[in-house]
């Protein structure tokens, strides 16, 4: 397959680093490459598929105006993306928080999106019901390792966290990735590695996300894409499964995989079905156990 990188500059000055897999005939467009490229590198098998990093995460440019960091600019620049590209049309699948980003792309821009996948993506809106953030807490505390976190806490203090942030980050990878999984020993699998660059070490990390007080409702934008969508969710994920049955009642035509005993990693958690299911997607066919979900039921 071929394999290739670089960077694409945006308006603002910036770029945005891009690894491309595969040389098919369809293209697949994921961003988080830092995060997911070396795990996902197999479903380019008879296409290509576009890695890239967003601003400032992985490989990536610092924008310096942190308020460019959410809804908006995120969505841009995944046009930016296309548009380098040269891409009529294209597939995306996004994880987590870019699951939602992606599917803003595709009411945005519905005629230039094949097919989309949202993998363990955050919730449609943030005001639901659903949304216990107590009981995700309790739940993340408890799949914690006490001694992990007790070592972290000593490496702050030695002040390691800036002085080594390559040694800290890969130990906060190891304590609290596995809170977000089903079957933490999968994370053995992972090929990428976040801390090996700066925008991914922890006090660079925090930078990159909304205040907490941030409130979004994104339902009725997200009516306007066409795409058919398959929502992925691991059902021992810390994100609700109501948040992907939403969205699956809420995108025009989507389905909705759950997948068992695994958490926000089900291409790790669960490769072969996980794979699958995604390949048969993209390929035009809806997979086995893909359910489509009545509003009503929501």
């Amino acid at each position: 397959m071929t394999d290739s990188e670089g960077y694409v500059p945006l308006q603002e000055g910036l770029r945005l680093y891009y690894h491309v897999v595969g040389d098919g005939p369809r293209t697949v467009v994921i961003p988080a490459a830092t995060g997911l490229a070396a795990d996902l590198e197999s479903l380019a098998r008879g296409r290509r598929v576009v890695f890239y990093d967003q601003r400032g995460r992985g490989q990536s440019d610092v924008d310096p105006d942190e308020s460019h960091i959410w809804i908006d600019y995120e969505v841009h620049d995944l046009e930016a993306i296309r548009h380098h590209f040269g891409l009529e049309r294209m597939s995306i699948i996004g994880w987590s928080y870019m699951g939602g980003i992606s599917a803003l792309y595709a009411a945005t821009y519905p005629a230039r999106v094949d097919r989309l996948v949202l993998m363990c993506a955050i919730p449609p809106r943030s005001d639901a019901l659903y949304n216990d953030p107590e009981a995700r807490a309790k739940r993340e505390n408890e799949r914690i390792d006490p001694e992990g976190a007790k070592r972290l806490k000593e490496m702050r203090q030695q002040g390691l966290d800036i002085s080594d942030p390559e040694t800290y980050c890969r130990e906060f990878e190891s304590v609290f990735t596995p809170r977000q999984m089903g079957k933490p020993e999968a994370l053995a699998r992972r090929r990428s590695d976040p801390c090996a660059f700066a925008n991914e070490w922890p006090h660079n990390f925090a930078k990159h996300f909304p205040p907490k007080i941030t409130q979004w409702d994104w339902r009725q934008q997200v009516i306007s894409a066409q795409a058919p969508a398959l929502v992925i969710h691991g059902a021992e994920d810390l994100i609700s499964v109501d948040a992907s049955r939403e969205w699956a009642a809420t995108l025009p035509e989507a389905r909705l995989l759950i997948i068992p005993g695994s958490g926000h990693f089900p291409h790790l958690e669960a490769p072969d079905l996980y794979f699958s299911a995604v390949d048969q997607f993209l390929s035009g066919e809806w997979p086995e156990g893909a359910e489509a979900i009545d509003e009503k039921a929501t």
